[in-house]
């Protein structure tokens, strides 16, 4: 370094570091809970925090400029205390990790003595103190056992020349009072080293003795008190306060602490509130406790080499004994019979699943990301509130429910509800917390708003009917990293993905549910008897009906001939009333035929919605370059320009060639307006004759340009015989075979290798109309593997960003199914799902 060349040290101005400090802090409760947080770190069984909170009698005047005396918060002559009983801090501690802004010492010690994961890394807890207030006291018992470390015994030794060092080196058992005034921060020009607290020593202190000293006119605290071993620990008093408090402040941070700590966790670590003016308000501060459920579900992921999630199921809802009993016919049902909805399943204790964590989440996303979340655990209660979707019939009931108690668990859920995420068991707020639905849960279920019973896969949970913990730790989940303001974790891409998991295990939930309440929903329907009922008076009123009608073409032949008897008189005749309510149900039924038809229109134009999806990127970038119509165009240049120049040029230089690349653009949107318009044809929703050979060749030369250009190859066998004639909407095969190609063109981007095929094949089987339809895509994702029958539940989809957030709609395979049901209980199976996905429809025709 030349002569001229100096090194010169950063400052921070005094307030610089305070405002630093405080901005973690944005509200007085996160301050103490922050403290809180310090004494466990500090191996502490017990934390006490004490408002002692003043009124002081000040003048106003009205109105009137009339003086009257009213009571109002004094700040600067109360207090508030926090005791602990944990290890305590020496001098050496006090001096060189307390004292030190931003100290590293829980950022690379992340345990204590004790064991505990430590709750804070950032080395800033200590300005929680000034946003409370502007006067701080400490006094500090140190366990000598437990504060004299191999780091202590380094910064000894880095500290054996510092004065205020030996000033009380020599001192045995002894505790240590800090002081410092906040205040010295706000001076004008100082710096942080300007700013100096107060050290000192006393010999022989029983911190027992001195807080039942202060408090021993106070029973309650003192019966704690005297509870408490304080053989080391730690005494806050904080004066001049910034902050009105008040009862109702009180509350919510109480509330809070009930919720700092999982609920089934850290019973060697208590915490009392007490506010001196009010001893019967507050307390010992109980955990959330849930025993009152309808399922129970935990699920462990430990980032084996498998990446194993252990799923455990505990089902609370229904009456066991009653749907042995009276419920018996829903196990003889198909998925009934099947693990884990058999009865013998209902009567063990628990269904216990290991499930590969990759199959929860689609095959795009990102496996680097998976790699980073780390171990977690998920504990999650379903507690339903009302039973409004239950049906009594007599003694029959649609859902065998364990009876509830509504009034208590909505009470419940509003204090407790809601997934809360703890890091080392401690709490991470604010999610969780009363409307932070930080799941999306809400916006789920507004997709899917029946309830349980519906179809399969409809079935999404209420953000208000589920509480549950997520708990992860500094030391395997190095990923999800505080804010600034220590309210949340850092909205990061594995966070991202870290939520989609989450999600993903409570839909292992809703499918179970949903199974089993949509089968005791259709064992109802068959047990009712309104179903039969009605069947029975629409045959009725339709044989009244023909019978009007013979009646009166009897009538109008007899009086056409004269002279003859009218004997349609002596046929049976119906009440007015009858023939009304008759010709009543058939213009019901007309109706219904009509709604009927909207439905299928309403399914098409969902499905030309999905296509349109699935080219939007394609349509947008034809929309920015659509110019005028490309023939006059060429004409006009052609008077000018003569396209022999360009034979030697390149052709992105060839004016001539971009025009033509603008004539195919031109050819695929007609392609598509031609498409859609096509679709919506009134004779589309007209059942009708179908000849599938011809609808095949039809549907294969409307696609036939998209496929081209993407380089798929479109296969279709017909049948020999020119027996695949159905009869229906042909409005009902254009939502089936589009929402299967789109999905077989969805498949195929993933293929970089060989012929990219569709095939399609048509026959008739034993009067029944077999197709085939299949694609040699990247086949099944492999979250299906175990259940590829799931594809077709409502809102399922595989189609995800690489996060896992779900972009397909979920409505594809859902429709087609439905549709295809409708014809005479017809039928779609997946017949191969590895090499590409191949289905099989069987269109069962009417004999």
């Amino acid at each position: 370094m030349s002569d001229t060349t100096i090194k010169i040290p950063f400052k921070v101005s005094a307030r610089t570091a305070k405002l630093i400090g405080l901005e973690n802090f944005s509200t007085e409760e996160g301050a103490v809970i922050e403290l809180v947080k310090n004494t466990y770190d500090a191996d502490a069984k017990n934390c006490i925090i004490i408002f002692d909170l003043k009124k002081k009698k000040v003048k106003e005047k009205n109105e009137k400029e009339e003086e009257f005396e009213v009571e109002k918060f004094d700040k600067e002559n109360s207090s508030i205390y926090i005791f602990d009983n944990g290890v305590g801090m020496n001098d050496k501690i006090i001096q060189n990790q307390w004292m030190t802004i931003g100290t590293d010492n829980k950022l690379y010690e992340h345990t204590t003595e004790g064991g505990r994961v430590k709750t804070g890394a950032k080395g800033i807890g200590r300005f929680a103190l000034n946003r409370l207030g502007m006067l701080t006291s400490m006094t500090s018992l140190p366990n000598l056992l437990e504060v004299i470390d191999e780091e202590n015994s380094e910064i000894e030794k880095e500290s054996e020349e510092s004065p205020k060092t030996k000033l009380i080196e020599n001192i045995t058992n002894a505790s240590f009072d800090w002081t410092v005034d906040w205040k010295d921060f706000d001076k004008k020009g100082a710096t942080v080293s300007d700013v100096e607290a107060v050290l000192s020593a006393k010999e022989n202190l029983n911190l027992k003795q001195e807080f039942l000293k202060r408090f021993s006119s106070y029973p309650k605290i003192k019966e704690v008190l005297e509870q408490i071993d304080f053989k080391s620990g730690t005494a806050i008093e904080i004066t001049e306060l910034n902050d009105e408090w008040n009862e109702e402040k009180l509350s919510k941070l109480f509330g809070n602490l009930e919720m700092l700590l999982p609920p089934e966790e850290q019973n060697d670590f208590n915490i009392d509130l007490f506010l001196l003016n009010n001893l019967q308000e507050f307390g010992n501060v109980k955990r959330a406790y849930y025993d009152d459920y309808d399922y129970r579900i935990n699920a462990s992921y430990c980032q084996d080499n498998n990446k194993t999630l252990r799923v455990k199921i505990y089902r609370n809802e229904l009456d066991l004994d009653a749907l042995e009993k009276k419920y018996s016919e829903v196990f003889e049902f198909d998925l009934m019979k099947k693990s884990p909805y058999r009865l013998e399943d209902f009567k063990n204790e628990k269904i216990e699943l290991n499930i590969p964590v990759e199959k929860l989440i689609s095959d795009e996303v990102d496996k680097d990301l998976l790699e980073r979340i780390g171990r977690f655990d998920f504990t999650f209660y379903f507690l339903k509130n009302t039973i409004s979707d239950d049906k009594d019939d007599g003694d029959l009931k649609k859902y065998p429910y364990n009876s509830i108690n509504s009034a208590n668990r909505k009470s419940w859920l509003k204090k407790f509800g809601g997934i809360k995420i703890f890091r080392d068991d401690f709490r991470i707020r604010p999610y969780g917390e009363n409307g932070d639905d930080w799941l999306r849960l809400g916006e789920r279920q507004a997709q899917s708003p029946g309830g349980a019973g519906q179809r399969l896969g409809g079935y999404r949970i209420r953000p208000n009917q589920i509480a549950g913990t997520i708990k992860i730790s500094r030391l395997h989940n190095a990923s999800f990293q505080d804010k600034s303001g220590r309210e949340g974790l850092i909205e990061n891409d594995e966070f991202e993905l870290f939520k989609n998991i989450i999600r993903e295990i409570i839909s292992l939930f809703e499918r179970d549910r949903n199974v089993i309440m949509y089968n005791l929903s259709e064992l109802h329907k068959i047990k009712n008897e309104e179903a039969e009922k009605l069947r029975q008076g629409k045959e009725e009123a339709e044989r009244i009906r023909k019978q009007k009608e013979q009646r009166e073409q009897e009538k109008a032949n007899s009086e056409s001939k004269s002279g003859e008897n009218n004997s349609f008189e002596e046929k049976k005749q119906y009440s007015e009333n009858e023939e009304n309510m008759a010709e009543a149900i058939f213009i019901l039924e007309k109706e219904n035929d009509k709604k009927d038809d909207e439905i299928r229109l309403l399914r098409s134009l969902a499905s030309v919605g999905l296509i349109v999806s699935s080219f939007a990127h394609e349509l947008h970038n034809l929309k920015n370059r659509l110019v005028p119509r490309t023939k006059f165009l060429e004409e006009e240049m052609q008077k000018y320009i003569d396209k022999d120049i360009f034979i030697d040029k390149s052709k992105y230089e060839n004016p001539y060639y971009m025009l033509d690349l603008i004539k195919k653009e031109d050819l695929k949107l007609q392609h598509w307006l031609v498409y859609s318009l096509n679709t919506l044809k009134r004779d589309k929703r007209e059942r009708k004759n179908v000849n599938l050979n011809k609808y095949f060749e039809d549907f294969r030369s409307i696609w036939q340009n998209s496929l081209t250009d993407r380089k798929i190859a479109f296969e279709f066998k017909e049948d020999a015989t020119d027996q695949c004639i159905i009869r229906a909407f042909e409005i009902d095969l254009d939502c089936i075979f589009n929402n299967l190609l789109s999905n077989s063109l969805n498949a195929l981007k993933g293929v970089s290798n060989g012929e990219k095929k569709i095939s399609i094949s048509c026959q008739n089987v034993n009067d029944n109309i077999e197709i085939l339809f299949s694609d040699n895509g990247k086949g099944l994702d492999n979250k299906y593997k175990d259940n590829p029958e799931q594809i077709f539940d409502l809102f399922e989809s595989s189609k995800v960003d690489q996060y896992g957030n779900v972009i397909g709609t979920g409505l594809g395979l859902s429709m087609v199914q439905t549709i295809i049901s409708e014809y005479n209980n017809s039928t779609i199976k997946i017949i191969e799902s590895t090499k590409g996905l191949s289905f099989k429809i069987t269109f069962k025709l009417r004999k």
